[in-house]
């Protein structure tokens, strides 16, 4: 009795649960245009609307993923929630009945979907908010002889759509009912049913995602209804509000939607549905099959794919004709038309795809199907403009094109018995130029991806028209094909040709486009205007693209010209900044100091070389660290002095307010911004005063002024612009690059600052210099006179150039580090086979092999021992600061510098196994066939005290946990590695806790891992 009434009330909760609803929210990117006021925005402005949809997902109506709803229900709440201020609150419901109850007990303002009739009584539904009209699907690829209306026709269809047929279609036939759409389409497309019946919307979307181009519409006179979108509410005031809000929204929401949401499908007739004479229903039973001459290789009329299948345009007709006549098309494969005319003469075939239509009385074909132009292609085609052009040339052409019948009378070409020798043989320069159809030429280009090819001129002002070709003995099959192609509708037509009149490739050369399909009833001098205008506006598109093409080509040879040169003055300057910076750590001379500045200086100009080509190319990078002000503004003085001549100027450094004592800046660029703005100062004043003045106010504000010759108001305006030179400059002995101020305002801008520059001739000119103002914590100085020692690390430097391998052995002796040297990777890579580095130097830029390949293979070397030694990749090119590297490897920019090799060493971490194999051979007491016996016993305990562990930690067992670390514990300890033994105190203390360290547990394993690793290969190599 009571385990009955405890079932009874969790029947009843059951039920309630099962109708509760789940909360969601809309998300679309749909944004509406800037508007007027709209009437009675007010009405629901910041007023929260209850809204309750069906919970299963109907694409592209309403898709949930997590708590997000999609689709067009989500765009239209969104574009109200824009148009009115109104807010939506989303609740999903199991199904109809559940959704109306919470309408009727008032837990929703009103619910939105493709509600079916009958509504209850005193409900109101909204005008049609979206609405998709029902039509006919049908697979190409069914072979099955029925139509829609055939007594076994197999019908499938979704639960919402048959809701929403009219009554009498949905009861004259028999339906194959499935929960959605796309259950339906997935029968169509396993021709498991013939037809399906599916809104225009969902089917459209729901194909574009599976991209199942055989599914089509069928062309039918049937009225299947729609489906409509409609809000539903049984407040009357709410529903006027809701289709007034409707009214108002923009006209374009509409288009946006089904661009977003609708994919059109081709449309065709019904199978079998040309009226067949008892002629020719006797004639296409004597014929099963219908061969078909075609190219393999004639892009877009005909070829094969990667699965051998036949595909094109041409294809893609005959399919449709066969389709609706019944008619079954095979291929046969040939390399010219000579072939295919072969073939038809010896009724081997009865098409040809595609044949031009020339004027010729003797030809047999169908009605056209597009048109085309033929073209001369070279790849000089600036040269050939006209045929007298070609004069002399030598003129390539398919065997039988119609390119022979155009050709001038004195040109005799070279004939060609396919395609791809065709266009191979001006590839490699056997002939000078070709003539094919624009179309096939296109495809071809871009097929081949070669953009050397390019059209000269029009071989004619004709656009020819392309047919179907046939036999000439065979008139029956010719009505049929111009029957069925008169069936296909226009738009259909259109469709087709529109898909197949641009290559797939991207990137592809599009040199000319086929004329439009409305010119075909056009008379001769209308055309003759159309190809006049089309003609005139494909040179001026030519004329400005080569202009535009020879201008981007100068600028990327600019640009590399100029970061090549400053990589190759980088290499010597590594070697005399790096012997510069050895000699002063042993000499405190003042003119030394002096050199070693005026070296970074000539690096700063070098800089501005490469910076330019990195602010063309979008790669200028900053890097902000602590400046110590004071100190850099002292520097400024001791650096600009020694340049004043006895007779020139005066120099005053000064700050103009206290300065912070550190700030975060990019220091090299500051730096390089004043020598840019010293420099002009320096050059353009004889007499009186250069004043650097610096100011921390609410910004950093740096001013270099001058008394000099001043620039006139006209020049001002260009002074930065690149390469510019100001004319009243050219009297000075040295001109400068016109670069520096130029890289001045590009460096300030990215800084997030600005620069201005106020100047009156005979006066002199002052720039001013504002830059965000952000103090910070100084930085220690490191004592050059103490650095760091390293004498246990086993290093090595590969490096072509000679110089730069003695400096850096030098700056690495700094370090006591006794580093060997290699001029070629070759040689790197056989002296760490023998012997493996901990720390490796690799200069990017070397032959055999180059850095970047030898990164890969010591990667992969590193990878086979278990153990990781540090790689630095050494390079002039700041852009690899930015690219990813593997664990354990840094970049250097050149030139090195001692303090950028001791934050560097600073980071070295050794290898917790190195002792590994010395601690071992102690406690084998150096004898190598025990050696191999306790590795094996050590390495069978810590398996199993590994799977101990995991089996813990899956089980969340926290006391096995601890007692299985603690045993590890006792291993490493065995072994004497300490990183591994204080990895295991840890997990066990944490253990004790209830607590699961995913790191902790991730750094055990791997180091786990790699002594097992270890341990395997004493087998082998007892001293590995």
């Amino acid at each position: 009795m009571e385990s009955a009434a405890v079932r009874n009330w969790l029947l009843i909760l059951l039920l309630l649960w099962s109708g509760a609803g789940m909360t969601v929210r809309p998300v679309s990117s749909v944004n509406l245009p800037m508007m007027l006021p709209v009437n009675r925005a007010e009405t629901m402005q910041g007023r929260m609307l209850r809204v309750g949809l069906l919970e299963e997902n109907n694409a592209p109506w309403a898709m949930r993923i997590g708590n997000d709803l999609y689709g067009i229900n989500a765009d239209y709440l969104s574009a109200l929630r824009q148009l009115t201020g109104a807010q939506f609150s989303l609740t999903l419901y199991a199904d109809q009945a559940h959704l109306l109850q919470a309408l009727n007990d008032g837990q929703i303002d009103f619910a939105l979907g493709m509600l079916v009739a009958p509504l209850p009584p005193g409900t109101l539904s909204s005008d049609t908010w979206y609405s998709s009209p029902l039509r006919i699907y049908r697979n190409q690829q069914n072979q099955r002889a029925v139509m829609f209306n055939s007594q076994n026709a197999q019908l499938a269809i979704s639960d919402t759509t048959l809701a929403q047929l009219p009554p009498d279609l949905a009861a004259r036939h028999r339906w194959r009912r499935y929960s959605s759409d796309l259950q339906a389409l997935y029968t169509l497309l396993n021709q498991q049913n013939d037809y399906v019946v599916a809104d225009e919307t969902s089917a459209g979307f729901l194909l574009s995602q599976l991209q199942q181009g055989q599914i089509y519409q069928i062309a039918s006179r049937i009225e299947a209804g729609q489906l409509s979108l409609r809000a539903v509410s049984r407040d009357p005031q709410l529903i006027s509000w809701i289709n007034q809000s409707l009214r108002q929204l923009p006209a374009e929401l509409m288009s946006t939607l089904q661009a977003r949401w609708s994919s059109i499908l081709p449309r065709y007739q019904d199978t079998q549905t040309l009226m067949l004479s008892p002629d020719e229903r006797a004639w296409i039973a004597a014929h099963p099959r219908v061969l078909y001459a075609a190219e393999p290789d004639n892009y877009p009329w005909s070829y094969r794919d990667s699965t051998g299948t036949a595909r094109g345009y041409g294809v893609e007709l005959l399919k449709v004709i066969a389709q609706s006549t019944g008619l079954q098309f095979e291929p046969v494969w040939i390399s010219n038309p000579r072939q295919a005319t072969a073939l038809i003469g010896q009724q081997q075939a009865m098409l040809q795809l595609m044949q031009p239509l020339n004027g010729d009385a003797m030809q047999s074909t169908s009605l056209p199907v597009w048109r085309a132009l033929w073209g001369i292609y070279s790849i000089q085609p600036h040269s050939l403009t006209r045929w007298r052009d070609l004069r002399g040339k030598r003129v390539g052409v398919l065997q039988d094109d119609l390119a022979q019948r155009l050709l001038p009378d004195d040109l005799q070409p070279q004939r060609f018995a396919d395609r791809n020798s065709l266009y191979d043989a001006l590839a490699r320069g056997q002939i000078d130029a070709l003539v094919d159809n624009v179309l096939s030429a296109r495809w071809r280009i871009a097929s081949r991806n070669d953009p050397r090819i390019h059209l000269a001129f029009a071989a004619s002002d004709i656009a020819w028209p392309i047919a179907l070709g046939v036999a000439p003995d065979q008139p029956v099959l010719r009505a049929l094909l111009d029957r069925a192609l008169q069936q296909i509708p226009a738009e259909t037509q259109s469709q087709m040709r529109d898909s197949w009149s641009t290559p797939p490739q991207p990137g592809s050369v599009m040199v000319m486009r086929s004329l439009p399909m409305m010119v075909l009833g056009v008379a001769g001098a209308a055309i003759a205007l159309l190809l006049l205008l089309l003609a005139r506006r494909y040179w001026q598109q030519r004329r400005e693209r080569q202009q535009r093409e020879q201008a981007e080509r100068a600028n990327a040879m600019k640009s590399q010209f100029l970061a090549t040169v400053s990589h190759e003055l980088r290499t010597p300057m590594q070697a005399i900044l790096g012997l510069l910076e050895l000699e002063k750590q042993q000499h405190s001379s003042q003119n030394l100091t002096l050199l070693h500045s005026s070296a970074q200086s000539l690096l700063t100009l070098l800089n501005d070389l490469q910076d330019h080509a990195r602010i063309e190319s979008n790669s200028f990078t900053l890097s902000p660290r602590p400046l110590a002000l004071p100190e850099w503004l002292e520097q400024q003085q001791h650096f600009y002095h020694p340049l004043m001549r006895a007779d020139g100027p005066r120099l005053v450094v000064r700050a103009l307010t206290p300065l912070p004592e550190a700030i975060l800046i990019d220091a090299d660029r500051l730096q390089q911004v004043v020598n840019n703005l010293m420099t002009n100062a320096l050059k353009f004043t004889r007499h009186g005063e250069i004043r650097l003045t610096l100011a921390a106010r609410q910004q950093l504000e740096l001013t270099v002024s001058d008394s000099g010759s001043g620039i006139p108001p006209e020049e001002q305006q260009k002074l930065f612009d690149p390469w510019y030179q100001a004319p009243s400059g050219k009297s000075v002995s040295v001109q400068g690059s016109g670069l520096g101020l130029f890289i001045c305002r590009e460096m300030v801008l990215r800084m997030g600052g600005d620069i201005r520059l106020v100047s009156q001739p005979g006066h002199g000119t002052e720039v001013t210099v504002t830059l965000p103002l952000e103090p910070c914590q100084p930085v220690s100085p490191v004592s050059e006179s103490a650095l760091p020692g390293y004498p246990q690390l086993r290093a090595a430097i590969v490096d072509d150039h000679p110089t730069n391998l003695l400096v850096m052995q030098q700056q690495l002796a700094r370090f006591a580090i006794q580093a060997d040297t290699f001029e070629q990777g070759r040689d790197l890579l056989r002296a760490d086979a023998q012997q493996p580095y901990d720390l490796l130097f690799i200069d990017q830029m070397m032959p055999r092999p180059d850095g970047t390949l030898l990164l890969r293979l010591l990667r992969r070397r590193d990878r086979q021992r278990g153990r990781q030694a540090m790689r630095v990749l050494c390079s002039a090119d700041a852009q690899l600061l930015s690219q990813p590297l593997a664990a354990g490897e840094r970049v250097l920019i050149k030139p090195v510098q001692l303090a950028d090799l001791g934050a560097l060493l600073a980071d070295w971490q050794p290898d917790p196994l190195a002792a590994l194999d010395d601690n071992l051979l102690r406690l084998a007491q150096h004898n190598d066939k025990f050696l191999g016996r306790l590795s094996q016993t050590l390495r069978d305990t810590v398996s199993q005290d590994l799977a101990r562990l995991a089996a813990a930690r899956d089980r969340a067992d926290w006391t096995q946990l601890a007692e299985a670390a603690h045993r590890m514990k006792g291993s490493w300890l065995l072994v004497g590695l300490e990183e591994g033994a204080q990895l295991s105190q840890q997990l066990a203390e944490q253990a004790k806790q209830h607590q699961d360290s995913a790191e902790t547990w991730r750094l055990l394993i791997l180091l786990t891992n790699r002594l097992l690793k270890k341990l395997d290969s004493y087998g082998t190599h007892p001293h590995s």
